[in-house]
């Protein structure tokens, strides 16, 4: 089954209801360069392992705050994403 997207209603009674699956789980990158810390809440299906939901907040801040992410698992914060995707990793 694919995965469909929530409607703002859907979103609203998941919030509203703690013992619902997917409700929101809260992770923290955190930048390998300089230490800064990234919190937000993703809302994640039921079963999601914890390196899924890593993955999620991963892919939402490349795509949504200029964060990098590199194949050895290092994270950079945008303003150490630069040298990070140069594969210098400073």
């Amino acid at each position: 089954m694919a995965d469909q997207p929530l409607t703002p209603d859907m979103v609203n009674a998941i919030v509203r209801d703690m013992d619902d699956p997917r409700y929101p789980t809260r992770i923290t990158v955190f930048c390998d360069h300089c230490g800064t810390e990234h919190t937000g809440e993703y809302m994640v299906r039921e079963g999601v392992t914890s390196r899924e939901r890593l993955a999620v907040a991963r892919k939402y801040l490349v795509e949504n705050e200029g964060w990098e992410h590199t194949e050895d698992g290092d994270d950079f914060c945008p303003e150490h994403a630069a040298p990070a995707a140069a594969g210098t990793g400073e």
